[in-house]
């Protein structure tokens, strides 16, 4: 009887440990569409750590990204922006995670790609990608699909062995 309490009691502390985790990567990825909708700037950027990278591709086809500080400078306090958010995916394992998210405006949307890290008890948005694309647009993934790409390693042939030299003993 001891033996199944204590696994009932492990698999019941993995249970709760799992949704500890979710909750706090779901409250984070919230934190930064919340805070951005309602400009609550604290709110926003709270979900990201101070020197977290933001990168997208800008109109001119170069590389382009901004600081938490900066974006955050463009939200309006107070005001609440014409738009709806909402998180499409989201997975983690150990302390990384990833979640994709929408931000629908009426005449584009904005799809993030972030990746979280857990930083003590915390969850914090490290990086953002993200593309804006047109309003009638859908992402495109893979999830809830199998592939069949595997990847293999590359196979060398092993060196080939030298014959030991035969030494003769003539005796000397």
């Amino acid at each position: 009887m001891k033996p199944i309490i204590i696994l009932m009691l492990f698999l019941l502390s993995n249970q709760i440990l799992a949704q500890s985790e979710e909750s706090g990567i779901l409250k984070t990825v919230n934190d930064f569409l919340d805070g951005g909708t309602n400009g609550n700037v604290s709110q926003f950027q709270g979900a990201f750590v101070p020197d977290a990278v933001q990168r997208s591709i800008g109109k001119n086809g170069t590389v382009i990204g901004m600081t938490v500080e900066s974006l955050a400078s463009k939200l309006k306090p107070g005001q609440t922006m014409d738009r709806q958010t909402r998180i499409v995916s989201w997975s983690y394992a150990g302390i990384s995670a990833i979640a994709t998210t929408e931000t629908i405006y009426p005449t584009s949307k904005i799809v993030d790609y972030l990746n979280l890290l857990k930083i003590g008890n915390d969850w914090k948005i490290v990086t953002r990608v993200y593309s804006r694309i047109e309003s009638d647009e859908s992402i495109t993934s893979s999830a809830g699909t199998s592939s069949t790409a595997v990847s293999k390693p590359v196979s060398t042939p092993a060196p080939k062995k030298k014959k030991p030299e035969v030494v003769i003993d003539d005796g000397w």
